[in-house]
């Protein structure tokens, strides 16, 4: 079985809900019992592959603190190896706290200080060794890895045969001029990018997914995709585009992990030998059943599961 190594963001998240627009004009506003839990990228995108059945390494780091010692007893539940978590005496493990609307989408107050420090010196050889698959799931979000790390990260994951992969976060940091060139030396060796509209929009200056897979041609990449939400997402292989519909009829609980529980199905999908589409097409089943529950991860399915899903909304299309 195909093991992967996620890098990148690990967060301890307390999620409440409902909240409203007008919050901040009221004295007091009831609320839902609070539900902390597990976020970040590339923690989110461990536990969902993980409940998927893959073996997966996290890799990143955490305070020594409360928040920190959640995430290790989390991850030890879920069947995530934490041998990766580096501690860092020097920050408080990075938390947020999510306000989600009423119509489930979610709102972030963040500490993330930690992740200025976060670099491609955080990942071992023995983290490569070990691993088939490395994710990074913070481009243009980690201002060491922006700044060479990822390329380094990438660039010694290929030399030992290694199939790469990669989403992106906005941030509200100062970005450069131009993210295409400032992203192109770590693209040269990356296999898959997923990144949503939003952030392709950033990366490109485009407006369209097809427009904008004319811009990364050329660049080594083997898949491009870009999520698109509630409509599905765009695929291609540089040969072949498709658009994937999204899963139809879901009842939005809450959006935190969306379009990381998306990345765990696509490299689950990966990992079983599937092409692109039918790994995308898989990807949306985890999505459409992790959002119909409170939790980056909360409602993940089995991979038995999501297959159901699969054969249920795809197969017969």
């Amino acid at each position: 079985m195909k093991r992967v190594l996620c890098v990148g963001m690990a967060v301890c998240d307390v999620l409440l809900k409902p909240i409203s627009w007008d919050v901040l004009q009221r004295d007091s506003v009831s609320i839902d019992t609070p539900v902390t839990s597990c976020g970040g990228d590339a923690l989110n995108v461990a536990m969902a592959l993980s409940k998927l059945g893959l073996p997966v390494r996290i890799c990143g780091r955490i305070g020594l603190d409360g928040n920190g010692a959640f995430i290790r007893r989390s991850c030890q539940k879920a069947g995530v190896d934490d041998s990766g978590l580096r501690p860092d005496p020097s920050y408080a493990t990075a938390s947020s706290y999510v306000l989600i609307d009423p119509e489930g989408e979610r709102h972030f107050l963040s500490n993330r200080r930690l992740f200025h420090v976060l670099s491609d010196e955080d990942v071992s050889w023995e983290d490569l060794l070990w691993a088939d698959v490395v994710y990074f799931g913070s481009a243009m979000a980690l201002q060491k890895m922006n700044e060479g790390g990822l390329e380094r990260l990438f660039r010694r994951a290929r030399e030992l045969g290694r199939v790469t992969a990669m989403d992106a976060a906005l941030t509200d940091a100062p970005a450069p001029e131009n993210w295409l060139e400032y992203l192109k030396p770590a693209l040269r060796f990356t296999d898959v990018f997923f990144p949503s509209l939003e952030e392709a929009q950033a990366i490109t200056g485009l407006r369209e997914p097809e427009d904008m897979a004319e811009a990364f041609r050329g660049l080594g990449l083997k898949v491009l995709g870009i999520k698109l939400g509630s409509r599905g997402c765009f695929v291609t292989d540089f040969t072949e585009s498709r658009r994937i519909p999204a899963v139809p009829g879901i009842r939005v609980v809450d959006t935190c992990g969306a379009g990381d529980s998306f990345m765990a199905g696509f490299l689950c999908g990966m990992t079983q030998g599937w092409d692109p589409f039918q790994s995308a097409a898989f990807a949306s089943c985890v999505a459409a059943k992790n959002v119909q529950a409170v939790g980056g991860t909360a409602g993940v399915p089995t991979f038995d599961d999501a297959l159901g899903y699969y054969h249920k909304f795809y197969s017969a299309n």
